[in-house]
């Protein structure tokens, strides 16, 4: 019962989402509201939790530890799995992308809030707060996978170029490292700011899941073939797997620490990695589909996860 009352109201919205946008609801709402959600919401919500986290117990840095090491070595895993199934470059990049960039933000925290905030409140902040280091990474590692097996010819120049936008103009990543700068200054919000601010990240998730529910299209699994099952496999099911063994040499960790990192780690691909894959040529067919298929086979992934980890 606990694993369903975790998940049911996660994938109940994204379902809301995926019914709205199907009954053509509003077509504009949706896009701004994913406009909304990117662009304030989420970023409100991860300055917030960060820029008011306590350090102690460093558990955010466990959770990033063990998310960080198992997604190297899955991505690892992701190019041997692409070599053996003999991937153009194209293919490749989408493929790799596919597999180690998790949709954390948008799936991950609203699990993790329904799973392990009642019994443990201090882990939403401390998972927020492991959220940092992880986007930033897959910010780095996607345009350095998908640059590597570009269809286009991108000098040194543009590649840096793009490279530079993808970080600067992020703002997730700059809103954990405003949130950072102001945790560790020991700078407090004025009151107005620190409540305005908090009540934006209080819409963040449910507007979260809305918008990964209304850009799910399934036409894109139409000639689904072996390649993008394998790629959603290796996401939502070997990483966690991987996690869960790093987890067990890692100093100090504890049980909610452990699962919150097996939540991040099973999380499907995040919807950006499509995005992505079309600005720097790839294959976008293949990225829609992994990102199609990972959500659907995540039920399963995180179900487990939270059955083991409770």
């Amino acid at each position: 019962m606990h694993v369903f009352n975790s998940l049911m109201p996660v994938f109940l919205l994204i379902a809301l989402g995926k019914l709205l946008r199907q009954k053509r609801f509003s077509s504009d709402l949706f896009s701004d509201l994913n406009h909304i959600t990117y662009w304030i919401a989420l970023p409100a919500l991860l300055f917030v939790k960060i820029s008011q986290a306590s350090f102690g117990g460093d558990g955010a840095v466990r959770i990033s530890g063990i998310v960080l090491t198992a997604t190297f070595i899955g991505i690892a895993i992701s190019y041997f799995a692409a070599h053996l199934l003999r991937l153009p470059s194209q293919a490749k990049g989408a493929f790799v992308q596919g597999c180690g960039r998790a949709n954390n933000a948008f799936i991950g925290l609203p699990v993790i809030l329904y799973a392990l905030a009642e019994a443990h409140p201090e882990i939403e902040a401390v998972a927020t707060l492991s959220l940092a280091p992880a986007i930033i990474f897959y910010n780095i590692f996607s345009v350095v996978v998908l640059v590597s097996h570009s269809g286009q010819r991108l000098g040194g120049r543009e590649t840096a170029r793009l490279f530079a936008k993808q970080l600067s103009t992020n703002p997730l990543i700059i809103a954990c490292v405003l949130g950072l700068i102001v945790q560790l200054s020991g700078f407090h919000l004025p009151v107005v700011a620190s409540r305005t601010l908090s009540a934006l990240g209080k819409i963040a998730l449910p507007l979260a899941l809305l918008s990964v529910g209304a850009s799910i299209n399934f036409a894109q699994l139409r000639g689904t073939a072996k390649t993008s099952v394998i790629a959603a496999s290796i996401k939502v099911f070997i990483f966690p797997l991987v996690g869960y063994f790093v987890a067990l040499v890692w100093p100090g960790v504890t049980p909610p620490e452990r699962v919150a990192a097996l939540i991040f780690l099973a999380c499907p691909t995040a919807v950006a990695s499509y995005v992505l894959a079309d600005i720097f040529g790839s294959d976008k067919e293949l990225a829609g589909r992994i990102i199609v298929i990972s959500t659907l086979l995540s039920a399963v992934s995180l179900s487990l996860v939270i059955a083991l980890g409770g």
